[in-house]
């Protein structure tokens, strides 16, 4: 939109008036807008790379600033730093006549402080400000930097930037693990005090899971296109590719010890079996009446769990994906390499009261078998001791993204527990602490529920509301002013009877 509107304050609302090009500047798109020390100059970015200097609703002069939108502008106390698309921040006098300084943001330019590493050198600048000294900036990369004036800069932060993160997977040695999103790259993060980003690899599409193989070594992922590849997990770098499906990939999995065996599960209803050792397609799961959700290996590595969108738990035998009935009594005593299904006698309880197939969006079980973890599409992260038989089981709920929880993991040892946001693209660590057999209250949250020895350990949701004694408010102080004085309290004329 071509314009700058300047409003008023007139009684209890605004009256607008748009801003006079004349023939000072092009008529352009505004990014951003600033107030400086004098109050009737106002100054905007334009889309161009300029920036424009307005008196009222004037417009005074234009001035080159950057090459391309101007995204981003900080008022200072004697001048303005800038932000643009060519990934330049511009120290600016206070009328935008001399430019002080800039500084490029590269990946050469960053300091042995910094957590991670820069996607790309000159990023897009989409946000800024500063203050004791230094200017911190956002990038349209998910990463935030701070740059002294002197000019080292620092990498505060930084995550996935687009779309949702669906991707998940923990080391099976190490404490480390990998991301993938609809922004198009695979992360490798470092789990330990520095919590920093090891790698990064951008993607041809988009990703929505992956997994290490069982030594560490090989990392697979799913893209959205139907498509797969391994990578090297150390390089990033590209160890063999596939694409056999139209859909997207939801689920992959390598089989235990030697992995010699991937399952790729994709949303055309079928999973692929591959030998990794030949790198050919050796089986087809055929039979699944919906998108397949959630995929697990048995600990012999020849038999694979299926869950499907139409709320089916199949199973089947690898490698060529022959279609087993296994009895409910059966199931209970298979040893699986991994739990990340949500369906089953052995997990009924983890779903809510009225719920569908896609409220529960992952789940993970801890080595020992004890605790299952679950993420959904209310933002919970719930804990639940397992096996979770019967409905609507009692649970721990923590809260701490802002979207529904996508995926969770827990990390090779237990220790702790990986949780990913779907719209919030955050990674969250949540530490698990032991206090002899007795769990301890996982994370101080606002929002969890208490763990009171006589809540008998787990808490229900639905248990409490129905003990909640609701009351009436009572006001001490009436919230309405009163004159004379109250009925009660009035002094009553005694009659002759009691006189």
């Amino acid at each position: 939109m071509k314009s700058l509107t300047f409003l008023c304050i007139a009684g209890g609302g605004f009256t607008s008036k748009r801003g006079t090009f004349g023939t000072t500047g092009k008529l352009e798109t505004m990014m951003c807008v600033s107030y400086g020390r004098i109050e009737d100059l106002v100054f905007s970015g334009a889309a161009t790379g300029d920036i424009y200097i307005w008196k009222d609703t004037l417009l005074l002069k234009t001035v080159k600033a950057h090459d391309g939108p101007v995204f981003a502008m900080h008022a200072l106390d004697k001048g303005f730093v800038t932000g643009g698309k060519d990934g330049i921040v511009a120290l600016w006098d206070d009328m935008f006549e001399r430019c002080l300084k800039t500084y490029a943001i590269k990946r050469a330019a960053l300091s042995a402080s910094s957590k991670g590493l820069l996607l790309e050198d000159n990023p897009s600048i989409r946000a800024i400000s500063l203050g004791h000294g230094h200017i911190l900036v956002g990038t349209k990369n998910g990463e935030i930097l701070e740059i002294d004036k002197s000019g080292p800069m620092t990498l505060l932060v930084q995550g996935h930037m687009e779309g949702e993160v669906w991707g998940l997977a923990a080391h099976p040695l190490l404490p480390v693990c990998a991301t993938v999103s609809d922004d198009k790259t695979l992360r490798i993060w470092e789990l330990s005090s520095q919590h920093r980003m090891l790698a990064v690899r951008k993607l041809k599409k988009g990703g929505r899971c992956c997994a290490f193989s069982p030594d560490g070594k090989a990392l697979a992922v799913g893209l959205n296109d139907g498509s797969f590849l391994v990578v090297n997990a150390d390089t990033v770098e590209d160890m063999v590719s596939f694409h056999h499906r139209k859909e997207m990939i939801s689920d992959i999995k390598f089989s235990r010890e030697s992995g010699k065996y991937l399952a790729v599960a994709s949303h055309d209803n079928f999973v692929d079996i591959y030998n990794v050792l030949t790198s050919k397609r050796v089986g087809i799961c055929k039979g699944a009446s919906s998108y397949i959700t959630h995929i697990d290996w048995d600990s012999r590595g020849k038999l694979l769990q299926v869950n499907s969108g139409a709320k089916e738990q199949l199973f089947f035998e690898a490698p060529r994906g022959k279609r087993h009935i296994i009895r409910i009594a059966e199931i209970e005593k298979i040893e699986w390499d991994t739990w990340t299904c949500v369906l089953g006698p052995t997990c009924e309880g983890i779903w809510p009261m009225h719920s569908d197939v896609t409220v529960v969006n992952a789940a993970s079980l801890t080595k020992d078998g004890t605790l299952l973890a679950t993420g959904d599409d209310f933002g919970f992260v719930k804990l639940f001791s397992y096996p979770v038989k019967g409905q609507h089981a009692k649970f721990k709920k923590y809260v701490g993204h802002s979207a529904q929880v996508t995926n969770v993991r827990w990390l090779h040892n237990d220790s702790v527990l990986l949780t990913v946001g779907g719209a919030d693209t955050a990674l969250m660590i949540w530490t698990r602490e032991f206090l002899g057999i007795q769990e301890s209250k996982l994370v101080d949250s606002e929002e969890s529920d208490t763990d009171a020895e006589e809540d008998g350990g787990y808490d229900s949701d639905v248990a409490r509301e129905k003990a909640i004694d609701y009351t009436t408010k009572i006001y001490a102080v009436s919230i309405r002013e009163m004159e004379g004085t109250k009925p009660h309290q009035q002094l009553k004329e005694v009659s002759v009877e009691e006189r």
